[in-house]
């Protein structure tokens, strides 16, 4: 299955898939706001000063670098500086509510992901962001997948050996993540939703790289999370790969089995946008989305994406929101199944 029947899959989930947020998704954004510098040539946007682009986790993190990129490259086409503010913290929500909280002039715009903007407003129905209607989402960076791996000293050569154990010793597999509700956790419980195993999930504190050490150590016997982090054990031989969570082939582990393929709807990639607060005004609007399609199409984008394993995915406005809505009905079965 290829990346834009990714949201198929995500649909298929459920019924409830068809969600009445609606296609338009919010990217007309509503009535138009001032605060958009006219352009010289009339047609496109020409900002006169420093835009602002948060990205919502700390900087030096995982997610940090691929925000910096498409930052990096908007200062280059636009001509001014993009100054990057991280905000950290509140799973991603509190810099995503500063980005759609901002002034709609388009000097401020920012990075968020679908368990902040699908899962985190169904679980706080305080947040600004409610509905795809609440932002202008600009576009979509890249998809993530996760890997499940083992300790290499673990009997389990094989995927089908791995569920099989679990199948056999419920809770009795250790699974390392990197927090609870994290991507690697959400896609652990959906895949025990589908197989009906149940894995000891092991959330730590202290993210990724703590997770990552108590596998390979021997502490924990399994992990799900993205392949960057985990290459290097991989090709030291401290960790064996299993699986991948996703339903089409993955670059970086071409030969891995496919968990989505094997098992309908068990599987959440890490999916990454750039969005920016609803009523822009029309011309700067319509010129961000220009320069942002420009952006994630580019050669420069396309070679950071495949250096750090990410699958780009360049969606905008209408498809962006409704793939948004998509994930809403998959965060919802989790909450309501006991995994």
């Amino acid at each position: 299955m290829k990346k834009h029947a990714l949201r198929g899959t995500l649909a298929a989930v459920s019924a409830l898939a068809l969600v009445a947020c609606g296609s338009d998704g919010g990217s007309e954004g509503g009535a138009a706001a001032g605060g958009g510098d006219s352009g010289g040539d009339g047609t496109r946007w020409e900002p006169n000063r420093p835009i602002t682009y948060i990205i919502p986790y700390g900087t030096g993190g995982s997610t940090d670098p691929i925000g910096r990129q498409f930052a990096s490259q908007l200062s280059e086409i636009l001509g001014v500086d993009v100054i990057v503010e991280n905000r950290e913290g509140g799973a991603a929500t509190i810099g995503t509510t500063a980005i759609v909280t901002a002034q709609p002039d388009c000097y401020t715009l920012g990075l968020s992901n679908h368990t902040a903007l699908a899962n985190q407003p169904a679980l706080n129905p305080d947040l600004p962001f409610q509905t795809t209607d609440d932002y202008t989402p600009l576009v979509k960076l890249a998809d993530i997948p996760v890997v499940l791996a083992v300790n290499a000293d673990t009997p389990w050569q094989t995927l089908e050996e791995f569920l099989a154990a679990a199948e056999a010793d419920p809770n009795g597999i250790g699974y390392a993540t990197s927090g609870a509700g994290g991507t690697p956790d959400t896609n652990a419980k959906l895949l025990e939703i589908r197989t009906g195993i149940e894995l000891n999930r092991v959330p730590f504190s202290g993210g990724g790289g703590e997770a990552l050490t108590a596998v390979v150590s021997g502490e924990i016997e399994s992990i799900g999370t993205f392949y960057p982090s985990m290459e290097g054990f991989v090709d030291s031989g401290d960790l064996r790969p299993l699986g991948v969570f996703y339903d089409e082939e993955y670059a970086p582990t071409p030969d891995l089995p496919l968990i989505g393929e094997q098992f309908e709807g068990a599987i959440t990639p890490a999916a990454y946008y750039t969005i920016a607060p609803a009523g822009l005004d029309e011309e700067c609007r319509d010129t961000l989305v220009e320069v942002s399609e420009e952006i994630v199409t580019s050669d420069e984008f396309a070679a950071f994406a495949e250096e750090n394993g990410y699958v780009v995915d360049p969606i905008q406005l209408d498809d962006l929101a409704q793939e948004i809505n998509d994930y809403r009905p998959v965060f919802a079965e989790i909450e309501d199944s006991d995994a």
